[in-house]
């Protein structure tokens, strides 16, 4: 309900033209340095937070390499996860958890177009060059994948009597307000000269560099760049939630987190991928998030430069009510390797 309330009430957004004909002009322009990785599709990372109903019959794991009773993926500690700042709930005793999670084919109960488009419209990446592309691409049903997640035990046990118990939501919006997280690969846009392995493997990487250089470029024309601190290896920028009675004054904040330099992996060998964990890597990963703030009182304008997210001002002005974050990962696949 808090959260239903505070959107209608902050869901006033000020634009001016120019910022409009700037993002008209790059929806149109196309990506340079990367592309869509197809064969790894769109993930929207579902965390049942409300009732939802036995996925018997209606999900159909989407990789067949991993046993249907097993999560695709166990080796993400529930404690390292929240340190990486991924909105997810609060557990006691995190360092003994983990986060599982196993891909779906998109059910048929759900709009997959609905759902995408959503994440993409929130990081504005219809405006970055090549956002087109995304949005064409989640058109299809295949190229999205549901990507189921529980949180247990790190030393729980998976079998046939006793497997992941995946679920559906009952309604198209209890899913889409149960999504913290989503993934796009993508691959660089031209195959660049590489003699070792390790040279290989980075520059699979240079794909989430061009987004990066991209996403900043747009934020910055589009949106407000607030104040950070130097050691802060994040950059932020902010929409404005102007008060309805008084625009001089702020009653929200969409802030959106992006890091200053793009993991690249040098150790891409011990984060394997489910889709083949002996011949495909995590090799490069961009983490973008979004959070909506409501003000605790209204607040100047014209302090908003200055404040800086995470800071203790900043925490006495706004009060944080939803976020989500967009991973953008790239992958080093020995299997596309030429002997």
């Amino acid at each position: 309900m808090a959260r239903k309330f505070f959107v209608g009430l902050f869901s006033i957004l000020l634009v001016s033209l120019n910022t409009f004909v700037a993002s008209s002009f790059a929806a149109n322009a196309v990506a340079t340095g990367w592309k869509i990785n197809r064969d790894l599709k769109f993930h929207l990372v579902y965390l049942p937070q409300t009732e939802a109903v036995n996925a018997s019959g209606q999900l159909s794991p989407a990789l067949r390499n991993i046993p249907a009773y097993e999560p695709d993926i166990t080796n993400i500690g529930y404690k390292d996860i929240l340190q990486l700042g991924f909105p997810l709930p609060t557990r006691s005793a995190p360092e003994k958890l983990k986060l599982y999670l196993k891909l779906y084919e998109w059910p048929k109960s759900l709009d997959h177009v609905i759902s995408a488009g959503k994440v993409l419209d929130t990081f504005h990446l219809r405006s970055m060059p090549g956002g087109s592309d995304l949005y064409a691409y989640v058109q299809n049903r295949s190229q999205v994948r549901l990507k189921f997640a529980a949180i247990d035990a790190s030393d729980r046990a998976f079998s046939p009597a006793e497997p992941l118990a995946a679920a559906v939501p009952k309604t198209q919006d209890d899913f889409d307000s149960s999504v913290p997280f989503s993934s796009i690969y993508v691959l660089p846009a031209k195959s660049t000269k590489a003699s070792t392995e390790s040279e290989k493997a980075a520059a699979s990487a240079t794909g989430v560099l061009a987004v990066h250089r991209a996403i900043i470029d747009l934020y910055s024309r589009i949106l407000i760049r607030l104040g950070e601190e130097t050691a802060r290896d994040k950059v932020f920028f902010a929409g404005q939630r102007r008060c309805s009675d008084k625009p001089e004054e702020l009653c929200g904040l969409r802030v959106f987190e992006v890091q200053k330099k793009p993991f690249v992996f040098p150790n891409y060998k011990d984060l394997p991928m489910p889709q083949d964990p002996k011949k495909v890597f995590l090799s490069g990963l961009l983490l973008v998030k979004v959070t909506d703030y409501a003000a605790r009182n209204p607040v100047d304008r014209r302090r908003l430069s200055a404040l800086v997210p995470g800071s203790a001002e900043f925490a006495s002005s706004f009060i944080p009510i939803w976020s989500h974050l967009l991973e953008v990962g790239s992958v080093f696949d020995l299997r596309s390797l030429k002997n």
